[in-house]
């Protein structure tokens, strides 16, 4: 089967899985749950903010993504904040996750620190910032970004709320990954996360076909790597779509070689 037949049996699975249980398995990610106790705690925009640096500093992490963001949720619940860039500074120097660049990290932040973004105008504020860190907008960071104020929004809010189709997917390791194991793609994970523009093509293309926006995939995909990739027992993805992303035999064996 080639890569434009497994791109329409993903698409189509994913469409008859359907937007509502996407939304719903965002309510169980880890990222969701630490996201919504800083919100809790600190209140919507105050949240938001806080959350979006932490989104623009995940990268390299010295482990788990699920573990950095708990990391993430607990410091930030237990703490007030007095000023946004000195404590979030502070929190760069104890995340015993962002410990490879801590300094390039900083420099990062402190790019970002004192802006406030607009919770109503997602692409607005990835426009904006694009301009702050001179950074492409379609990043990974940068878009991860816009996926983590959402869930600050919902949280806060109560309410569901799709994003914009015209926001690509992060490409990370798990989706670099994935995307090779569902076939969907020739090139290997090392070589997919440096061509991130060509994943994010083949899932704007499963995203319009599936009615499902990428950011809203990118879910999907991320809880099914803890199963792929890890070899966890993962009870918030059915089955038929974590085999989606065993379709090589190299990526049915994968967890067992970690």
């Amino acid at each position: 089967m080639g890569a434009e037949s497994r791109l329409e049996k993903v698409a189509e699975t994913l469409r008859h899985l359907g937007i509502v249980a996407v939304l719903q398995m965002e309510k169980r990610d880890p990222q969701y749950r630490a996201v919504c106790d800083v919100v809790k705690t600190h209140g919507e925009l105050a949240g938001a903010r806080l959350a979006l640096m932490n989104a623009l500093v995940s990268y390299r992490l010295s482990g788990k993504g699920e573990e950095h963001w708990l990391y993430f949720g607990q410091y930030f619940a237990e703490r007030d904040i007095r000023d946004f860039c000195w404590d979030f500074l502070e929190y760069i120097d104890t995340s015993p996750y962002l410990k490879v660049g801590r300094e390039t990290r900083k420099k990062r932040i402190l790019k970002v620190c004192r802006y406030v973004p607009d919770l109503e105008d997602l692409s607005a504020t990835l426009r904006q910032l694009s301009q702050l860190l001179s950074a492409d907008p379609e990043q990974k960071t940068l878009v991860f970004a816009i996926k983590m104020l959402n869930y600050a929004y919902m949280c806060s809010r109560g309410v569901d709320r799709l994003l914009p189709f015209d926001i690509p997917i992060p490409v990370d390791y798990r989706v670099a990954h994935l995307t090779w194991c569902a076939g969907l793609l020739e090139l290997r994970p090392e070589e997919a996360m440096r061509s991130y523009r060509e994943v994010q093509r083949v899932w704007d293309v499963v995203a319009r076909k599936s009615g499902i926006p990428p950011l809203h995939i990118d879910t999907v995909l991320w809880l099914a790597g803890r199963a792929v990739l890890y070899g966890e027992n993962i009870h918030d993805v059915p089955q038929h779509i974590i085999d989606l992303f065993r379709w090589r035999e190299e990526c049915r064996h994968l967890s067992t070689r970690r």
